[in-house]
């Protein structure tokens, strides 16, 4: 009976990982926000948020841009135009054999 309760602790991490999507598209509109390098001016934009994209895949590019893509569509669902990616940061999956990668960044809208 203890064996028993010993593979369910075993298995509760597995069975709780998050489902990371490997491959997101673009819902409509998040093509109209753009990516910026740098912060815009103050006088042009407003900080309407900070967002973070996720993804996982077997190939860290492909994670990265799934996670670009997400970080995107969270953007264009607060009104956003313009994202600013402030880190980028991939984390090893070992069971899953993929990586994990997670994109900060920070949300703006065009002033009016």
């Amino acid at each position: 009976m203890r064996w028993l309760a010993v593979l369910a602790l075993l298995t509760l991490p597995v069975s709780c990982a998050e489902d990371i999507p490997e491959h997101v598209e673009l819902v409509p509109g998040a093509q109209d926000v753009e990516f910026a390098t740098e912060p815009p001016s103050k006088t042009t934009y407003k900080m309407i948020g900070e967002v973070v994209g996720i993804a996982a895949a077997n190939d860290p590019d492909a994670a990265e841009f799934a996670a670009r893509n997400d970080l995107r569509n969270k953007a264009a669902e607060i009104g956003a135009s313009l994202v600013t990616v402030d880190d980028s940061i991939g984390e090893a999956m070992p069971l899953r054999d993929k990586v994990k990668v997670k994109v900060y960044g920070r949300a703006f809208k065009a002033l009016d």
